[in-house]
C-alpha cells in the first residue's frame, strides 16, 4: 500500500484530494514526530488528525500520503 492509499484508507479519497490541494501548515520536525507518536492505533490517529484545524490536518495528510518525503527527495521542498 502506498502512502497515498494509506491516507485515503484513513481519511477518505475526497478528503485527501482536498487536503493535498489546499494550503497546509508547514511540515515541521515536531509535527512529523507527533504524527509518528500518534500513528498507532490507526483509529485513534484518525480521530486526532480529524480534530486538528484544517491547515494542520492538510499537513498531516501530506505526511501520511508521502508528499512531503517525495518533495524532500526531489528537492522541491520550500
Amino acid at each position: 500500500m502506498t502512502g497515498r492509499e494509506a491516507a485515503a484508507a484513513l481519511f477518505g479519497e475526497e478528503a485527501v484530494v482536498r487536503a493535498l490541494a489546499a494550503e497546509a501548515d508547514p511540515v515541521t520536525g515536531a509535527l512529523a514526530e507527533e504524527v509518528r507518536r500518534r500513528a498507532d492505533p490507526p483509529g485513534a490517529f484518525r480521530a486526532w488528525a480529524l480534530a486538528q484545524p484544517w491547515p494542520k490536518f492538510c499537513a498531516v495528510v501530506r505526511i501520511v500520503a508521502g508528499v512531503t518525503r517525495e518533495e524532500l527527495m526531489s528537492g522541491d521542498a520550500e
